[in-house]
């Protein structure tokens, strides 16, 4: 049994008298100590399913219309309200991508991570369970940073707190929503490496939720890639990433800046993510499709998810010739 598996999640944003479709038919499994990176454009609705784990999407505006997302065999969208409250960071926890915005300003770090102590471990709830976190996540001099406040600390090591807060629970998965993007490079490559050596110690799941293709490689077992709400290629990383078969991934890829290339200018995706209540009619990358012109009938009618190989699933109408 997966640790996760989202099926068929569908969930809208209630507008005045419209429905929002923000995620559309989504399906996701993540094994137990498996890294799955969900990569994508900005509003695509990586951050609305992962939020939808432990049901943090406010509802309303959100209203999740079908679909299931089930943790360890237990269908969350059917949890009560204190059922829920108890996974959250019980079992789900997360890190998101301003650790300034996440830290309470007027409190102590070492009071921030003995909060999480106190609702999920409580009789782990002392200074020493506080200084053992930061030195898990390589903050040096813990039993002097622990009184800290957080505008004392670089943002590289305000993250490693947040990391330390959604580890105090001992959660079996860990969503990561663009943990390094406020970070510089050097910083971002010891956060990651972070994960994947907490990862190994802990036994526990990683749902990294990423736009950038050049950290993925190293750190992910498997790939989902999102366009306008719904999955659109799901492979293992390797694979997808030396041969990418979705034209959405494909284009993705030859975005990436390249050190040996030639090219004076980088290649762009024409067009935007169409946005909420705009979809097209068909394939929903149809607009900005290098393909279109030779394929007029995926203007109107929609792709499925479809296995093309063993463990390899794409969304085109032409998964068959990829």
């Amino acid at each position: 049994m997966p640790l996760l598996e989202i099926k068929n999640l569908k969930l809208d944003f209630i507008a005045g008298s419209r429905n929002l479709r923000a995620v559309d038919d989504v399906s996701i499994t993540i094994d137990s100590g498996e890294t799955v990176c969900l990569v994508g454009e900005s509003g695509c609705g990586k951050s609305v399913t992962a939020l939808s784990i432990a049901r943090l999407v406010p509802s309303p505006p959100a209203k999740y219309v079908g679909g299931e997302i089930l943790l360890n065999g237990k269908d969350v969208l059917k949890m009560s309200k204190n059922e829920v409250r108890d996974i959250r960071g019980g079992v789900v926890s997360y890190i998101f991508q301003d650790p300034s915005a996440s830290l309470n300003p007027v409190f102590r770090v070492g009071s921030q991570i003995k909060e999480s102590l106190k609702l999920h471990r409580p009789e782990k709830a002392t200074d020493a369970e506080v200084i053992r976190l930061l030195k898990l996540v390589g903050i040096p001099a813990p039993e002097s940073r622990i009184k800290d406040y957080p505008h004392q600390m670089s943002g590289g090591m305000q993250q490693r707190v947040m990391i330390a807060m959604a580890l105090a629970s001992e959660p079996k998965l860990l969503v990561a929503d663009e943990p390094t993007t406020a970070l510089d490079v050097t910083i971002q490559a010891q956060i990651l490496e972070l994960l994947l050596d907490l990862k190994k110690r802990m036994g526990m799941s990683i749902l990294l939720i990423t736009h950038n293709l050049g950290i993925v490689g190293d750190i992910a077992d498997r790939l989902a890639v999102m366009y306008a709400g719904q999955v659109v290629e799901m492979a293992p990383a390797l694979d997808l990433l030396r041969r990418p078969l979705h034209p959405y991934t494909k284009a993705l890829m030859n975005s990436v800046p390249k050190l040996n290339g030639t090219a004076e200018r980088l290649t762009a995706i024409p067009g935007n993510v169409p946005s909420l209540g705009n979809f097209p009619i068909g394939c929903r990358f149809y607009p900005r499709c290098p393909s279109a012109a030779a394929h007029p009938e995926c203007a109107n009618t929609m792709p499925e998810l479809i296995e093309v190989e063993p463990k390899r699933w794409v969304r085109c109408l032409y998964s068959k010739d990829l």
